[in-house]
C-alpha cells in the first residue's frame, strides 16, 4: 500500500528540521560565546605571546647544547682550561655564583641559552664538572641573552651575594611548590575555573604561550618561583582531561617583572 504525505505533514516535518538546525547553531554560537568569553577573562590580566616562550618549543635544542657543551669541557683539569674551554665553545661567563676552595660555580650564556657550569675542585685542580639547566639567573645573564651585541667583560665574585642565583638553593622549595599546585588543580573544569584557583593560591598568570581548541599554556608566578601550566582539553566540551605544571627556562618579560627580576 502506497503512503501520501499529506502537505500538513509535509510541512510539519519541515517546521521540526529547521527548528533542530537553529538549535544546534544556537549551541555552537552559545559554545563559542562561551570560549571567547573565557579566554578575554584569562587575557585581560596577562599578555599573549604566542609560542615564543614555551619551553616545549626549545627542550629538545636546549638539550642538545647541554650536551656539546658537556663535552666540550669534559677532562678539564684547571680553572683557566674551563674558562678558556667555555669561550672556545662561544660561551661568555656572566655571573659567579660560587667561588671556594672546593667547588666554583659559573653562568654561562651563548644566543638565548644559559646554563649553569659548576665544577668541583681540589687544590686548584678542578675534579669533576657538572652543566645544569639555568632557571634563576643573574640580571647580568639576562642581558646578554637577551642582547645581540652584549661584550663579554671581566666578572667579579660577590661573596655577599654568594649562591644567590644558584638553582640549586630553590630547587626543593621549587619540586615541593610543583607537586602541591598539580594536587590543588584536579581535571574535569574548564580554563577560566584554573584561573580562579591559581589566583586564590596567590599566583599571577604572566604570559599566555599557546591558545587553541584541545591546548591552553600559560606561565604563572609566585614569589621566587615560576611554572608553565599546560592544561589539555577536550576539543567539543573545552573540559580538561590533563594538566601538566614544569619549569619556566624561557620566561616571557612580564613573567620577569613579576618574579622582580627586572
Amino acid at each position: 500500500m502506497k503512503t501520501f504525505n499529506s502537505p500538513k505533514t509535509i510541512i510539519m516535518t519541515a517546521l521540526l528540521a529547521a527548528f533542530s538546525l537553529s538549535s544546534a547553531s544556537l549551541a555552537l554560537a552559545e559554545d563559542k560565546a562561551a570560549n571567547t568569553a573565557e579566554m578575554q577573562a584569562l587575557e585581560s590580566s596577562t599578555t599573549m605571546d604566542n609560542e615564543a616562550w614555551r619551553d616545549s618549543k626549545r627542550m629538545e635544542q636546549y638539550g642538545g647544547e647541554k650536551t656539546m657543551l658537556e663535552k666540550a669541557l669534559a677532562d678539564t683539569t684547571s680553572v683557566d682550561q674551563l674558562r678558556a674551554r667555555l669561550h672556545k665553545a662561544g660561551y661568555v661567563i656572566t655571573s659567579i655564583n660560587q667561588q671556594s676552595d672546593n667547588d666554583l660555580e659559573y653562568e654561562v650564556v651563548k644566543g638565548n641559552s644559559s646554563f649553569e657550569v659548576k665544577a668541583d675542585t681540589d687544590n686548584h685542580r678542578i675534579t669533576g664538572i657538572t652543566v645544569s639547566n639555568n632557571i634563576w639567573r643573574a640580571d647580568e645573564t639576562k642581558r646578554a641573552m637577551t642582547d645581540a651585541d652584549y661584550k663579554d667583560g671581566e666578572v667579579m665574585y660577590d661573596k655577599d651575594q654568594a649562591g644567590k642565583y644558584s638553582d640549586s638553593k630553590y630547587m626543593d622549595s621549587w619540586g615541593d611548590e610543583k607537586n602541591a599546585l598539580e594536587a590543588a588543580m584536579p581535571v574535569g573544569k574548564k580554563v577560566a575555573d584554573y584561573q580562579k584557583m591559581l589566583q586564590d593560591k596567590g599566583y599571577q598568570i604572566t604570559s599566555i604561550n599557546d591558545v587553541d581548541d584541545d591546548n591552553v599554556e600559560f606561565e604563572v608566578v609566585k614569589g621566587d618561583h615560576s611554572f608553565e601550566v599546560q592544561l589539555d582539553r577536550d576539543p567539543s566540551t573545552k573540559i580538561v582531561n590533563e594538566i601538566d605544571v614544569s619549569t619556566n627556562v624561557w620566561q616571557s618579560e612580564e613573567t620577569e617583572k613579576a618574579l622582580g627580576q627586572e
